[in-house]
């Protein structure tokens, strides 16, 4: 029985988008699963963003939470890190998810097949058409593949490649001393040593411009050089996830940084946020 070109063709299409999609998240070492999806009302709503993060760890991928600390490799590289978004995509009467893997330059490097569901609890539904969408996922036996230091991808470290072809140093003419009048108006003695205020000055610029001070309810952000309390952080019902006083969105610890998580322009804002 002879098989259709047509059939021929679409396995090896279907073949070779698994293979791409495997090479591109096989480069990627750790996964970042945000708090709250988009889609959603507040985070976690539906235990959506856990089961993502389940799921995640059981096909294997390294998830780390927003408020541990980086790995050595990740803090000299951030682009080991790949951020996954569950996104909602329009459907009647269904309820239809898929997932989007993002690099370091907020690029999507692989979106899951949609998962979709005909519950109408929304909590049933959402659980239902993530996990058909991580099947796709769990398709691509993803495996992190250790790459050679030539190809590790960077968005900090600055080209360090030995540079060839350099034209030679100019040759340096040694002119014979001759008497010059010069006015004294123009003479600047060179700049004196530093002294030792110079030096403890330089230590002193070295100190935090903020600290944090435990409170009842949380944090209070103090500015060192005023005294002045500029943010209060209020604890949640989440570990590492606090309410900013003053501030839209939540604040968290990412990294050795704290940062602020909001929506701007329907999208998800992360910035330092002292």
């Amino acid at each position: 029985m002879k098989i259709p070109f047509n059939t021929i063709l679409v396995l090896f299409i279907s073949v070779q988008s698994v293979v791409v999609a495997q090479s591109n998240l096989n480069a990627y070492k750790y996964f970042s699963v945000a708090d709250r999806f988009e889609f959603l009302k507040y985070s976690d709503q539906y235990q959506v963003n856990s089961l993502t993060k389940f799921l995640l760890k059981k096909n294997g991928f390294i998830v780390l939470e927003p408020s541990e600390d980086y790995p050595q490799d990740l803090s000299s590289n951030r682009c080991l890190l790949a951020n996954v978004d569950v996104i909602k995509v329009k459907g009647f009467l269904k309820t239809k998810l898929e997932v989007h893997f993002k690099n370091c330059k907020n690029e999507i490097i692989y979106t899951s097949d949609v998962g979709v569901s005909r519950e109408k609890d929304f909590r049933k539904a959402y659980h239902e058409a993530l996990r058909a969408a991580f099947k796709s996922i769990s398709d691509l036996d993803y495996s992190y593949n250790t790459p050679p230091a030539s190809q590790v991808i960077s968005e900090d470290v600055p080209d360090q490649t030995p540079q060839k072809n350099l034209p030679p140093a100019p040759e340096v003419v040694e002119i014979p001393k001759s008497p010059v009048l010069v006015s004294t108006d123009a003479v600047r003695p060179p700049p004196p040593p530093p002294t030792q205020a110079t030096q403890i000055k330089s230590v002193s610029d070295k100190i935090p411009a903020f600290q944090l001070k435990s409170t009842s309810y949380g944090f209070d952000v103090i500015e060192n050089s005023t005294e002045r309390i500029i943010h209060s952080l209020h604890e949640t019902m989440y570990q590492g996830l606090y309410i900013i006083n003053n501030l839209p969105g939540m604040a968290y610890k990412r990294g050795n940084k704290w940062v602020r998580e909001y929506i701007s322009n329907q999208k998800t804002v992360i910035e330092p946020l002292f």
